[in-house]
Formats: structure tokens, C-alpha cells, sequence
């Protein structure tokens, strides 16, 4: 099997090569024609103008939107020597609309250099990991933004052979070689795009931490800094446009950046919220470009890119310094167009590919675990014993969820809307339902919405246009955000409070403890509203107190915060965790009473820190008590409904599921009488907590087992 290894591997990057490829050049000649296309395209035909004229100190004075370097512009500029010259494209303003009068005999030629950019993009990672550049190949916003125009094509690719290079350099052979190729192509980088600099942050942690491991940290700051300096060379060295005016030019270039993002009216109409780069890594373009792509497998990317950070961590640690700090920077910085997230797509789709290996592996060894465990014996006698104590629980059970749920699964694979409601309950959901299961109907495919009169068995063809919605809208990532976030600081607070209450010396501790309970005594909906009573804008407490105190008021940084989608983050969540902290702080509570005296005097004897104690005593024996705490509240948080309803100054993202199949079926909701359309959000609200409980399950009993061993 050993002498096929190689070739099958030569055949699998032949593969991905042309995978990549083929979907680029169909993006190139179907794409319609987007924002800043026709600013790079001007600038390519400026550039391509000078070449063909031989007007080399034009090269000085040129660079059309100079806020970006020119190199990339440049190299579409060759591009186009290939075609006839035409008419400067017409200058724009940065907030016009896509110009859709292009001509396609320049668009062509500038597109398909960067689509071929992008397919050595997807060679080079495919030779360091068939399957990463496969999913690269795929990822369909990295199609869409190589593919046009754009200026991500070229620095995604120099930006990954900075990165290559530097990991060939650790290996020790043509250690200086491979280190001035990755500070060649890390300036080149530089001179194409400034924002995938960034790949510069992560190779400088990587090699720090590397060095500081092996305690050899003075050779490595003056390697860094030289690594650096030629770096800027090349960068200098391939930008002629700073040539005249090196740090007048470079600084008003870069200090446009930041005044675009602060103070451009585009940006402040997207009004993107600070988790916006989440969405853009879990939707698809596919709904902005129907027909163009072939598969949508963006979410499924990250999804298994989440699993597969710790063996990134452990197999490349620069990929993951690199993934992490994009993020990071996208997160804190305030223009969040979509073309952005290319500058992490390449360390997503290594860690998406580690996180597939290790699903599968995981996969394979339940399943021999499975099949070598011996066959529990079952007492017959025990079992008819116990069946008239189980009768009234599954009855319970029968009627309270399975039923309930089936009924939502048979709606579902329906049309079911407010025009063939007569027909449903009148048998229409249980006819279509049963007879496209047993295969006496076939399941029809009709354009969403759904308008019929008559219910129609659809199967799962109405499962992608809702799934389609929940993540191009950001509701699904701003429900598992939220719960999240509101989780992690519901236990910070009641953990906090119960460590305190239970310290020696603290007076009047069960009343604190009874105060600090109330909350939870208080139906959620009933504490919205108390809540919103200090909130609402205009007439709520919070704005009359502003109104009172004016500019010396400390909370006047709230007043507007309806129409802000982080702020109105940051106001939900106080009541969210008002509401949520006493449960974690009775279940912590209750541990630390079972918790010895005697564990705390020997940490101490052992010198242990106040932290180390918490993290190795308190915290590990606090955890069978308070992990259940925590899935309660999770799945509370997940589904939370009333306090978003209450707050009625949401907007369509910032939505949890629970909340959004109540509006789907409201006349002022995303999909107005669209029945199926809300069981399907509920299906897939409660596939994913069956998932996130299974996965709370297998980690406890892994732990269980790690323990008992």
C-alpha cells in the first residue's frame, strides 16, 4: 500500500487544483458585478495605461483609491494589456451602487488572474493538506471575492506562502533561506493589501514562543527584527506610489482606514454588530448569486473548524495564532464588509480539516467501543417490576414531547401556511405527511414562499431556504452567542457570590443569600417588564435620570442603545443575567458545603495559591453539581423568549430562534404564514441542543472515566 501513498497524493491535489478552478471560472463569467469592482477596475486600466505608454514615472503619481497599496491593482493592470483599451471606467463615490455597465472584456481578463491567484491559493495549501485546500477550494465566499475584481486574491495567496515559508524554516535545513522567502512575500503582502499584515502577528508569537521554550530568546529578537526590516524593504521596494513621499503618503494612506471605518456613512448604515465576522464565516453567498455556486459548504467549514482548533493548536500552532488574531481583529474593528473574513478562510479551512479527521476518528472508535462492549443482561423479573412505575412518566413523555414534536416534524416537510390552514387541520398535514414517508406522494418543489392553497409534502426541500435565512441573517450566530456570553457571566456572577457568601466572617449570610435568590422567584416574563421599565427609550428611567442629571449623568452612553446592535446587546444581557445567576449560585453553593475543610488546610500546607486552589480543589469538586446548573441555564438562555419580546426594539439578527418562529408567523415577521417554516426553526433548535447535551455527555463521562483509571 506504501507505493500508491505517493500518487494517490499527487492525484488528490490534482483533484482539489481543479475543483478549485472549474468553480472559479464559473464564478468569473456568472458573478454579477459588485461593490469596488469598478474602483479596481479603473485603477488596473490606469496602471495598464502607463505600461502600454511606457510611462514609468506615471507609476510615482498614480494609485486610484489610495488607501490601498497598488501592487494587486498593478498586476490586474497586466492583466488587461491582453485586450484593447477602452474608456476609463467613471469615478464614484465609495457609497454608489455595484456599476453594472462594466465592460465584461475587461472584467474577464481582471477577474481571471485573480481566480487563478486564488487556485494557487488553494494549490499551495493543498500540497501542506489535500483536504484543508479541498474545503478552500469550496468555501464559497472565497470563490466569490477571488473571483471578481477584488483585491483579496493576491494577498491571501502571498499572505499563505509567508506562512509556508516560516514553517519551513523552523524544520532547520535552509533555516535563513526559507526565512528571507517568507519576509519577501510578507512585503509583497503588504504592498497588495495592509489588513493581511496580519499573518505577521502570528508568525512573531509562534517563533517567540518557540524560542523562549528552547531559551534561546536573544538570538531570535535580532533575527525578528531583521526578518522585519527586509520585510518593509520589499514593501517600499514594490509600492513606487510612496517612492516620492515615502511617510506622507504611507500615513495618509493609513489614516484613512481608520476614518472610513469611524466616520463613512456606509459604514454607519450597515450598522453591523461586533459578532457580524461570525456570520460571514457560517452563511453562504449563495443567496445573493443564486446559481452560481454548486455546493454552500461555508457553515459545515466553521462548524468543523471549531472541533479541530486543539489538534491545529497541536499540529501547527502559527495557524492557529493566525486564525485567532484575524478574528480578533475583525471583531474589535468597525467596518465589517464580508471580503474580510478571506484573510481567515485559509487557517479555517486547516482547522475544518483537522476537526473532519478527528470527528471521524472519534466516530470510529465509538463505534468498535460499541461493538466490543458485552451485551447488558437484563433481569426480566426486575424489568416487570420497574414497567408500572415507567407507565405514567411515558405517557407523560408521549403526550407532552413526542407527540408535539412529531406533529412539528410532519409540518415541517410540508407547505403548511396561513392560505392551506383549512385543508391542514382538516387532514392535510397527516395525509401529505404519511403518504411522502411511504413514498405514495412525491415531494414537490415550490418556490419559497409558499402560497398554496392545498398542503403539499415537500420533503426537506423547505429545510435549506430556512436554514438558509437563520444563518444569512446572523440568527443563528447571535443565538449561540448569546447564550454563550450570557452563560459565561451568569456563572462568573453566581459563582462569585456564592464564594463569597460562603467565606468566613461574612455577616448576615443566609439574607444576602435569600436577596440574592429573588430574582429567580420572579416569572421571566414579569421581570422583562421591570426591566424595561428603566430602558425604554424616552419615558424609561434611564432616559428621565438623563434627562434630569445631563451630561454628568454616568449612563448616558445608554441613552439610543435600541438603535445600536451592540449596545442593545449589552443592555439585554444585564436583565439575562439578573435573571439567570441565582441557580448557579445555589448549585455552587451547595457544593461548596459538601467540599471537606480538610482538602482546603492540605492545599494550603502545599503552599498552594489562592488560584491554584480554585482550579484544582474547588472548581473540579464543585463541577457535579454545578455542570447541571449550567445545561439548565443553557438551554433557558438558548431558547430565551420573553425578555427578547418584551424589549420590542429588536431587529431580524438579533434574534433567538425561540423568538424568531414566533415572528414567523407574524404579519410583521421574515416569513409572514409560513407554518413549516417555523417547525422547521424548532427542529433545528432542538437538534442542536440534543447535540450540545450529547456533547456535555460524552465529556462528562470521559472525565468520569480519566478519573477512574
Amino acid at each position: 500500500m506504501t507505493r500508491f501513498k505517493t500518487p494517490l497524493y499527487i492525484l488528490a491535489i490534482a483533484f482539489v487544483v481543479f475543483a478549485g478552478w472549474m468553480v472559479r471560472a464559473r464564478a468569473v463569467s456568472m458573478l454579477s458585478i459588485d461593490f469596488d469592482e469598478d474602483d479596481y477596475l479603473r485603477a488596473s486600466q490606469e496602471y495598464a495605461h502607463l505600461i502600454r505608454t511606457s510611462d514609468w514615472s506615471g507609476f510615482l503619481e498614480t494609485n486610484y483609491r489610495p488607501e490601498h497599496p497598488p501592487l494587486a491593482k498593478i498586476v490586474m493592470g497586466l492583466s488587461l494589456l491582453s485586450t484593447p483599451e477602452e474608456a476609463l471606467t467613471p469615478d464614484a463615490a465609495t457609497t454608489a451602487g455595484p456599476n453594472s455597465h462594466l465592460p465584461r472584456a475587461l472584467l474577464t481578463p481582471a477577474r481571471t488572474i485573480n481566480a487563478i491567484f486564488g487556485t494557487l491559493t488553494v494549490f499551495l495549501l493543498a500540497i501542506f493538506d489535500p483536504l484543508a485546500g479541498l474545503l478552500l477550494a469550496t468555501h464559497t465566499f472565497t470563490i466569490k471575492y477571488v473571483s471578481q475584481v477584488m483585491l483579496e486574491a493576491l494577498p491571501a495567496l502571498t499572505s499563505l506562502v509567508t506562512v509556508l515559508a516560516y514553517v519551513q524554516s523552523k524544520k532547520g535545513k535552509a533555516r535563513t533561506n526559507w526565512l528571507v522567502a517568507s519576509a519577501v512575500f510578507l512585503g509583497l503582502t503588504a504592498a497588495s493589501k495592509y489588513l493581511y499584515c496580519l499573518v505577521a502577528v502570528a508568525i512573531l508569537i509562534d517563533w517567540f514562543w518557540d524560542e523562549k521554550q528552547k531559551g534561546n530568546l536573544r538570538p531570535f529578537y535580532t533575527q525578528a527584527l531583521l526578518w522585519g526590516i527586509f520585510s518593509i524593504l520589499v514593501f517600499f521596494a514594490t509600492d513606487p506610489y510612496l517612492w516620492p513621499a515615502p511617510i506622507e503618503r504611507l500615513k495618509e494612506s493609513v489614516l484613512y482606514h481608520a476614518g472610513y471605518s469611524t466616520g463613512a456613512s456606509e459604514v454607519k448604515n450597515a450598522d453591523y454588530p461586533i459578532w457580524q465576522p461570525f456570520v460571514w464565516v457560517t452563511m453562504s453567498p449563495t443567496q445573493w448569486h443564486p446559481g452560481v455556486f454548486l455546493v454552500a459548504p461555508d457553515f459545515f467549514i466553521t462548524l468543523f473548524a471549531i472541533f479541530g482548533i486543539r489538534h491545529l493548536w497541536k499540529k501547527q500552532r502559527v495557524f492557529a495564532f493566525w486564525l485567532a488574531i484575524a478574528f480578533l481583529f475583525l471583531l474589535v474593528w468597525p467596518t465589517k464588509w464580508p471580503q474580510y473574513i478571506l484573510m481567515l478562510t485559509v487557517p479555517l479551512s486547516f482547522s475544518a480539516s483537522q476537526g473532519i479527521r478527528q470527528v471521524w476518528l472519534n466516530g470510529m472508535e465509538w463505534w468498535k467501543d460499541r461493538k466490543s462492549r458485552e451485551k447488558i443482561k437484563y433481569n426480566p423479573r426486575e424489568t416487570r417490576q420497574a414497567i408500572p412505575w415507567l407507565i405514567p412518566g411515558l405517557i407523560a413523555f408521549t403526550l407532552l414531547t413526542l407527540l408535539p414534536f412529531i406533529f412539528q416534524l410532519a409540518v415541517s416537510v410540508t407547505d403548511f401556511n396561513r392560505l392551506s390552514i383549512r385543508d391542514g387541520f382538516q387532514g392535510g398535514i397527516w395525509r401529505e405527511f404519511l403518504g411522502g414517508i411511504t413514498g405514495q406522494i412525491a415531494a414537490i418543489q415550490p418556490e419559497f414562499p409558499f402560497d398554496s392553497n392545498k398542503v403539499q409534502f415537500t420533503g426537506l426541500a423547505s429545510y435549506g431556504p430556512v436554514f438558509d435565512f437563520i444563518t444569512g441573517s446572523g440568527v443563528l450566530v447571535f443565538n449561540i452567542i448569546w447564550a454563550s456570553v450570557s452563560i459565561a457571566l451568569q456563572t462568573t456572577l453566581g459563582l462569585g457570590l456564592a464564594l463569597l457568601l460562603h467565606q468566613k466572617g461574612v455577616r448576615f449570610g443566609k439574607f444576602w443569600q435569600a436577596i440574592f435568590i429573588l430574582p429567580w422567584a420572579i416569572p421571566e416574563l414579569i421581570g422583562a417588564l421591570l426591566w424595561l421599565n428603566i430602558f425604554v427609550p424616552d419615558v424609561g428611567f434611564l432616559a428621565l435620570a438623563a434627562q434630569k442629571y445631563g451630561a454628568g449623568f454616568p449612563f448616558n452612553f445608554l441613552i439610543g442603545w435600541e438603535r445600536t446592535p451592540n449596545l442593545w446587546f449589552f443592555v439585554l444581557l444585564i436583565p439575562a443575567i439578573w435573571y439567570g445567576f441565582p441557580l448557579i449560585m445555589l448549585a455552587s453553593s451547595a457544593g461548596l458545603k459538601m467540599i471537606p475543610t480538610d482538602v482546603f488546610e492540605a492545599a494550603a500546607i502545599d503552599g498552594a495559591t489562592i488560584w491554584e486552589t480554585f482550579r484544582y480543589i474547588t472548581l473540579p469538586l464543585l463541577m457535579p453539581l454545578l455542570l447541571p446548573a449550567l445545561i439548565i441555564r443553557a438551554i433557558f438562555a438558548f431558547n430565551q423568549f420573553y425578555l427578547l419580546w418584551a424589549f420590542q426594539y429588536w431587529k431580524q439578527q438579533s434574534s433567538t430562534l425561540a423568538l424568531l418562529s414566533y415572528n414567523l408567523f407574524n404579519p410583521s415577521g421574515p416569513f409572514n404564514g409560513q407554518f413549516s417554516a417555523s417547525a422547521i426553526v424548532n427542529i433545528i433548535t432542538v437538534i442542536i441542543l440534543i447535540g450540545f447535551v450529547a456533547l456535555f455527555n460524552r465529556e462528562t463521562r470521559s472525565k468520569e472515566e480519566l478519573k477512574n483509571a
